[in-house]
C-alpha cells in the first residue's frame, strides 16, 4: 500500500470550492467488506459522466478543536445524510487533521435519484473527498502531482463509501488487489488505462439507465455487504470474481464485446442472487426489471448487436453498448422498453471528478 504523508500544522484559511463527481457502475461487483472499508474482492467499474453529485464546501477558521459541520442536501437539512458525512469526517481526520481547525458548510445535490440502485453514495463521497484533497493543498501550499492528488482523494473517498474510491478517475477503475492488475490496491482505485492499453470502444462506451423505480431501496448496500460476510456462497463468489477480473482484462484490451456480455451479465445476476440467498434474504428486482432483461435477450438474439445489461443494488437496469450502435439501441428503447420504466437517463463513460475554487 502507498502511504500518504500526514501534515500537522495550525494554519487556518477561509476558502470555498465547488466539486462534481460522477456515479460509477461496477462491471465486476464489489460485494462484502472487511476491516474498515476494505473489499473482500476486487472490482472494476465504468465511470459515468452525466450522473453526478455537485457539492459546494465552504471552510472558515474556528478557535476550538473538534469536528464542526453543517450539511444540506438540495439546500435543505438532511439529518440522515449529515450523520453519514460526520462518520466519514471522523474516519478521515486521522489523515487530514486540519479538518478540526475549520468549520465546514457543505451543500450537495444529485441530478439522479439517490438510494435507488445508482451509486449515489459513490458520487457524493467522492465529491467531498476531492474537495478535501484540494483544500488541503491550499492550507499547506502543497501541490503534489495530479496523479498523487487523485490517489489520496480516492483513498479518502473509500473511507466514506467503498465504491466512491472508483469515482475519482475514469474511464474505468479497478479497486481491490488483483493478480491480474499488479498495482491494484485495496485502499484506493486506480485508472485501468494507466495499467493496460485500453481498447478505443471503452473510451466512449455508453450506459443508458432505465429507471424502473426512483424510490429509495428497502435494504441499504451497507446491510447487504454485512450479510456477505457469513454467506454460504462466500468462497465461490470470491473465485468467480477472480476469474471475471482476468477475463475482463483481456476484453478491455481486445474489445471483444461478445466475450464481455456473459461476464457483465453474470456479475449483475450474481449480485442479486447473493441477495436472494443471504441469511436475511431480500429482493430488489421488480417485475419490470425482469421484463426489460428478457426483452434485451430477445433483441440481442435477433439483432446480433453487442448490447448487455447490468444491475446495481436496486431495480434499475443499465443498458451498456458501444457508441457505434447508439442510434439502433435508442430505437430499441423507444419501441420496446419505455413501457417498463418511468425515466431514461442517457449516460456514457467519463473521466472522473472535477473541482474549481470559488473566489
Amino acid at each position: 500500500m502507498k502511504t500518504f504523508k500526514v501534515h500537522h500544522c495550525n494554519k487556518k484559511i477561509k476558502a470555498a470550492i465547488k466539486t462534481e463527481a460522477p456515479s460509477n457502475l461496477a462491471l465486476v461487483k464489489y460485494w462484502g467488506k472487511k476491516d474498515l472499508q476494505i473489499p473482500i474482492n476486487p472490482s472494476i467499474s465504468l465511470t459515468l459522466s452525466k450522473s453526478t453529485t455537485q457539492t459546494q464546501i465552504e471552510i472558515t477558521p474556528k478557535q476550538n478543536k473538534g469536528l464542526s459541520l453543517d450539511f444540506t442536501f438540495d439546500s435543505k437539512p438532511n439529518k440522515n445524510f449529515e450523520s453519514k458525512i460526520k462518520t466519514f469526517f471522523n474516519r478521515v481526520v486521522e489523515y487530514c487533521p486540519w479538518i478540526l481547525n475549520h468549520h465546514f458548510k457543505i451543500n450537495s445535490k444529485n441530478n439522479f435519484p439517490h438510494s435507488s440502485g445508482i451509486a449515489s453514495s459513490a458520487s457524493s463521497m467522492a465529491s467531498i473527498a476531492i474537495g478535501l484533497s484540494q483544500l488541503e493543498n491550499q492550507i499547506y501550499e502543497n501541490h503534489p502531482p495530479e496523479k498523487e492528488q487523485k490517489l489520496k482523494a480516492s483513498f479518502l473517498a473509500r473511507l466514506g463509501s467503498g465504491s466512491a474510491s472508483r469515482s475519482i478517475e475514469g474511464p474505468l477503475v479497478i479497486w481491490g488487489e488483483s493478480k491480474s492488475f499488479k498495482t491494484s490496491n485495496d485502499h484506493y482505485g486506480v485508472s485501468v488505462s494507466q495499467l493496460i492499453d485500453l481498447h478505443k470502444d471503452f473510451k466512449t462506451f455508453c450506459d443508458t439507465i432505465l429507471i424502473v423505480d426512483k424510490n429509495p431501496k428497502k435494504v441499504s448496500s451497507s446491510m447487504g455487504h454485512q450479510m456477505m460476510n457469513h454467506h454460504p456462497f462466500f468462497s465461490g463468489r470470491i473465485a468467480q470474481t477472480v476469474n471475471h477480473i482476468s477475463s475482463l482484462k483481456e476484453v478491455l484490451i481486445t474489445g471483444n464485446l461478445q466475450r464481455m456480455i456473459p461476464i457483465v451479465e453474470r456479475e449483475a445476476l450474481s449480485l442479486h442472487g447473493l441477495m436472494f440467498s443471504s441469511s436475511s434474504y431480500y429482493l430488489l428486482m421488480q417485475p419490470n426489471t425482469l421484463k426489460i432483461i428478457n426483452r434485451i435477450f430477445d433483441f440481442r438474439k435477433s439483432s446480433k448487436l453487442p448490447i448487455m445489461f447490468s444491475l446495481d443494488a436496486g431495480p434499475n437496469v443499465h443498458l451498456l453498448y458501444p457508441l457505434s450502435i447508439q442510434k439502433k439501441v435508442m430505437e430499441f428503447i423507444k419501441s420496446q422498453l419505455l413501457d417498463c420504466c418511468i425515466k431514461v437517463l442517457d449516460d456514457q463513460v467519463g473521466q472522473g471528478a472535477t473541482w474549481s475554487f470559488i473566489r
